[in-house]
């Protein structure tokens, strides 16, 4: 298959590392001129160390070049991006099909609901524990994914593993919503919290999530499942997780203007507007929102326990 990768950072990678190794035909989109250069001249990933991309693997900053007779759009920019992103291909695309794998929110909508705005096109997601760092190596790695049920095949090899899930509302807001607990994770490490702490904080996080979910339609059983706990596990506990590592920075008094933009800070306030909207009582959302745009400080984390 013919397949355009819109996002050249690390997970829009990763997916084309899979593609690649499925005899996919792969061109990547990639916003900067610097990223570009740096795939079609020296084969890496500006934020993947020693992976060498496949020689194969074609980058442009050119919507047609990248789209024009493909038979797939994977959507794998960051989520406050996507909008823009479908108003500036819509005139483009025909007939393609469109894959969802960044994760994220805007204001009360899901990636879904905007490119069913933008391009009138139903999707296909993917989601899970799947940091792009691994996937490169080829470690065992689960996902689940929902829409189509013939996209697994795009992607599936001996060490990356789909299985489907119906519940695509679900799967979003799981995948959203366990950056802001991994940022909450990253907090207490910072302020030297250890294990009996983190394992409350995920516990809070996930019922959290549930509450939300179940508001905005999803299924309660998705929420422990990968897009879900899995998700959330690997966010809170693993060194490659960008939102746990932002955290930390934010414990020991950095700025956000100092922090690399991740997708956790972009989509808090999204998330706080769906908690009023439905009078949600998320504790440990509600705080990590009042530090990071209240000016509280970050040892209130859990002043709500007390």
């Amino acid at each position: 298959m013919k397949v355009a990768v819109i996002g050249s950072g690390s997970f829009g990678i990763a997916l084309t590392h899979l593609l690649v190794k499925n005899n996919n035909d792969v061109k990547i989109w990639s916003y900067t001129e610097e990223e570009k250069n740096l795939i079609n001249n020296e084969h890496k990933c500006k934020y993947l160390n020693n992976y060498l991309i496949n020689k194969k693997v074609i980058c442009s900053n050119d919507y047609n070049e990248v789209i024009n007779d493909t038979d797939y759009i994977v959507l794998v920019s960051p989520s406050n991006t996507i909008r823009n992103i479908c108003r500036n291909i819509k005139n483009i695309i025909t007939c393609q099909e469109i894959i969802i794998a960044s994760k994220g929110i805007e204001n009360d909508k899901l990636m879904s609901d905007i490119v069913k705005e933008e391009l009138n096109k139903d999707v296909s997601i993917i989601s899970g524990p799947s940091h792009a760092e691994q996937i490169v190596k080829d470690v065992l790695t689960f996902v689940e994914y929902s829409g189509n049920k013939n996209i697994n095949k795009l992607f599936e090899t001996k060490e990356f593993k789909m299985i489907y899930n119906e519940d695509s509302i679900g799967m979003q807001i799981g995948g959203v919503l366990k950056n802001l607990v991994s940022l909450s994770v990253g907090i207490a490490e910072g302020l030297n919290y250890e294990s009996n702490t983190i394992s409350y904080i995920i516990t809070e996080g996930l019922n959290e999530i549930k509450e939300i979910g179940l508001k905005m339609g999803a299924k309660e059983s998705t929420f422990y499942g990968l897009s879900g706990l899995g998700d959330l596990i690997t966010t809170s506990f693993s060194d490659d997780s960008r939102n746990k590592r932002a955290g930390k920075l934010i414990a020991n008094g950095m700025s956000l203007d100092e922090i690399d933009t991740i997708e956790g800070l972009n989509n808090l306030k999204s998330v706080k507007v769906i908690i009023n909207k439905y009078n949600i009582d998320c504790k440990l959302i509600n705080s990590l929102y009042n530090i990071i745009y209240n000016d509280k400080d970050v040892k209130s984390l859990l002043s709500f326990c007390e």
